[in-house]
């Protein structure tokens, strides 16, 4: 229950604006800082590289910084906002950086501040919303993030066409909507988060205390090399000529973006109802399915129509599985130790994302995008066994149960 009835509103509205800013966050983290490395610093393999996983590897450290965080006693929402304003000075500096060795540093060092802040806002949501109304308002800031990361990422490739070199001009942007997010967050209402127990291990000791816990984190891996190994292959399938497709720049991004983006929007307010009216294995074994038809209609047919259709289940299962992916810890967790579960849930995520993507331009060198679809389907149907699993057992299936 909320500490004070105002609380809820006070919240969500301050939610709905982060969510707004986050979405230049996001598209500037994972798509303008490698542009910028690529084109304005003629960057070298490992430093893209390192540029590519440098929100994953914030993630990684999460359990970390978590652990550290806790001891200062700070309220949550105080972290969080001293971790967008870090990202704020990290992002200014990118701005301003006259050579790679000092932009990189600073774009990969506000990456992973900015990777912070899911393991914060899962424990205010938990503080401050009634479990049955989670899923409905964070999907409204799940969308403000999607539309505004899609205006971003329309209007800043439009300007870089036209200024190429002006690539200081979006970090400082980023800056700016950092410094504003700052105090949005700074003042949700939020208590300290819970000491780390003893131990090397730290917050990981989780995953043999909690017997559900463990698997279900292997189930999680599965559904994430499942996923993010087949996303970077979605724009690689139908733009690259060897897999014989005669399609124009803008076709392409339509199938890709466009499409995926809207249908994303709709997944999240669809999925955002489901959530709270649905047991959670249930729910995932939904989105299961709409991501296995997905692969099968974009990477099984050479039909353009039935690809912008797999474009689309592509969106309704992510929009789905961004909800699922932030929010199912509060339904296993003790509500004092959600943090913890979910920077362990955030590190072991961190992982996915930093493996994915490499072991699938790799695997694609012996394999087409079609037979690796194959393999994430495999992968897909484990995962889904595992938490068939789970449903067999009356005490796990209760731990699941939708909100009351």
């Amino acid at each position: 229950m909320p500490a004070n009835p105002n609380d809820r509103l006070r919240t969500y509205r301050r939610d709905l604006l982060r969510g707004a800013l986050m979405g230049i966050l996001e598209v500037g983290a994972l798509s303008f800082g490698l542009l910028a490395a690529i084109r304005a610093f003629d960057a070298p393999d490992p430093v893209k590289g390192a540029l590519s996983a440098g929100m994953a590897l914030g993630m990684f450290l999460a359990p970390y910084v978590r652990r550290r965080a806790a001891r200062t006693g700070w309220p949550a929402a105080h972290l969080g906002r001293a971790f967008l304003l870090g990202s704020a000075a990290c992002y200014g500096a990118a701005a301003l950086a006259p050579t790679l060795a000092l932009f990189a540093p600073a774009v990969l060092l506000g990456n992973a501040l900015l990777a912070q802040l899911p393991s914060l806002l899962v424990t205010i949501y938990a503080r401050n919303y009634e479990p049955a109304e989670r899923g409905r308002r964070v999907s409204h800031a799940f969308t403000l993030t999607a539309l505004s990361g899609a205006l971003l990422s329309l209007a800043g490739g439009a300007f870089l066409d036209r200024y190429p070199n002006a690539f200081g001009t979006i970090f400082g942007l980023m800056a700016v909507a950092a410094l504003l997010a700052a105090p949005v967050v700074g003042r949700m209402p939020s208590d300290p988060l819970t000491p780390p127990g003893p131990g090397p291990r730290g917050h990981f000791r989780l995953l043999r205390e909690d017997r559900l816990f463990g698997p279900m984190m292997a189930a999680w891996m599965l559904l994430g090399f499942a996923n993010l190994s087949l996303l970077p292959l979605r724009v690689e399938r139908l733009a690259n000529p060897v897999y014989g497709f005669d399609l124009s720049n803008g076709e392409v991004v339509f199938l890709t973006v466009f499409l995926f983006s809207g249908a994303r929007v709709l997944g999240l307010q669809v999925f955002g109802w489901l959530f709270e009216r649905m047991n959670f294995l249930v729910y995932r074994l939904v989105l299961n399915g709409v991501l296995a038809l997905a692969m099968v209609c974009y990477f099984q047919t050479d039909r353009v129509a039935l690809i912008g259709l797999g474009s689309v289940l592509f969106g309704l299962g992510i929009g789905g599985g961004n909800l699922a992916w932030t929010l199912w810890v509060t339904r296993i967790a003790p509500e004092e130790r959600i943090s913890e579960y979910m920077s362990v849930h955030v590190s072991m995520a961190g992982i996915r994302g930093m493996l994915a993507p490499f072991l699938a331009y790799n695997l694609v060198v012996w394999i087409t995008p079609g037979q690796l679809s194959l393999l994430s389907m495999g992968l897909l149907t484990l995962a889904s066994l595992l938490l068939l699993r789970f449903w067999g057992q009356p005490t796990v299936r209760a731990r699941f149960a939708r909100p009351a």
